[in-house]
């Protein structure tokens, strides 16, 4: 299911502009928490979650590792009835996302491939789970000239659900 981007119908839970810095994964993982929701599963929140840190780890590893001062690191968290999204912003380079995810995924796909000798990309291969064994819908945009957004989307049911069973 392709979800469009947030809206403005969704309702916003949090944002939070973080230092680019490995060691503020503490505050986000904080600030996360603390914005809990009901209508939000547990075991999505969870995988929410991994997504966060994923892309709030590529952002200061990849996306700001040439900025100097890095900029900080945006973050966003919305609900709706229909879906659950997580938002990173980066001020890095465009990149092509896709074209990573479906390099990531031949070489995972291979009948040699050994997924303990993998070096690099773990992040990619994360995502692409979410994305094809949990429903999430996953897209990095470039906002405008200077900012670039990966968003992470599951829909939700009318009671509150996922809309596909975990």
């Amino acid at each position: 299911m392709n979800l469009p981007e947030p809206s403005e119908s969704d309702r916003p839970l949090g944002q939070l502009a973080v230092n680019s810095d490995l060691d503020e994964i503490e505050t986000v993982l904080r600030w996360f928490e603390q914005l809990a929701d009901p209508a939000v599963p547990p075991e999505l929140w969870m995988q929410a979650q991994l997504g966060l840190v994923e892309g709030f780890t590529n952002a200061v590893r990849h996306a700001h590792a040439d900025l100097d001062p890095p900029p900080p690191v945006q973050l966003s968290v919305q609900v709706s009835s229909q879906r659950f999204c997580v938002q990173i912003l980066d001020q890095g380079a465009p990149f092509d996302f896709e074209a990573a995810l479906a390099t990531v995924e031949k070489a995972v796909e291979t009948s040699d491939h050994d997924p303990l000798a993998r070096e690099a990309h773990w992040g990619l291969v994360m995502l692409l789970k979410l994305r094809g064994a949990y429903g999430w819908t996953i897209s990095q945009r470039r906002v405008d000239a200077a900012t670039n957004c990966l968003s992470l989307c599951h829909p939700l049911s009318a009671d509150g659900g996922t809309e596909r069973s975990l």
